[in-house]
């Protein structure tokens, strides 16, 4: 049971790349401490959040009989989905305003408030809980087998193998700072690229869809 919840994971590996890479790369190079141990307790705060998210998704749709079915409706996947590029984008700004704008400026936003809402730690963490909110078929899998597959711990178990097998896809983010401490300018390209995602995700993949949509 185990093995299949790892590979499950491993199968939608190419699926948590595709969000979450947008969202972590940037971010990550951008950083004005690219330190190794520092780069690796953000990209693990990233992905405590999303595994949150799993778990309250889990948890309500439970609640609200949704995994009686054995798939999901994509409509409503998709209006998760918007609501996870508008929190995304919007923490991406925040960050970008808050830490990281003007470019040019290492000291950024000189507004207290902002600074320590755009903080990298807060940034992390709330943008796991946004991506989270991605649902992909092996994820609406996992939680099916997590409930009904098993009683209270094998069932908690089941899901907690099915997101380790996602992790080896983030293994390559490790690396980032052995080129962002060696080309400066890659900093300066990843903040302005950031702020590009989070206005893209924001209003483009986000609010004109849910608004217009």
């Amino acid at each position: 049971m185990l093995l299949e919840a790892i590979s499950l994971g491993m199968s939608t590996g190419t699926y948590c790349s595709m969000y979450c890479g947008p969202v972590l790369i940037p971010f990550l190079c951008g950083s004005d401490k690219p330190g190794y141990k520092r780069n690796a307790g953000l990209i693990g705060a990233f992905l405590a959040g999303r595994l949150v998210t799993y778990f309250i998704l889990g948890a309500v749709f439970a609640a609200l009989g949704f995994l009686v079915n054995e798939y999901m409706d994509p409509a409503f996947a998709r209006k998760l989905s918007v609501f996870a590029y508008i929190f995304s984008g919007l923490i991406l700004l925040i960050n970008s305003f808050g830490l990281r704008f003007p470019w040019g400026c290492s000291n950024g936003c000189k507004c207290p408030k902002l600074r320590k809402l755009g903080n990298d730690w807060v940034t992390a963490v709330v943008s796991g809980l946004a991506v989270g909110l991605h649902i992909c078929p092996p994820l609406w899998t996992a939680m099916l087998r997590s409930i009904f597959g098993g009683n209270g711990i094998p069932g908690l178990f089941y899901f907690v193998f099915f997101y380790i097998g996602t992790l080896p896809f983030f293994i390559p983010l490790l690396g980032i700072p052995f080129l962002t401490k060696r080309i400066s300018a890659l900093r300066t390209v990843s903040r302005i690229t950031q702020f590009c995602i989070g206005i893209y995700f924001l209003f483009f993949t986000g609010l004109i869809p849910l608004i217009f949509g």
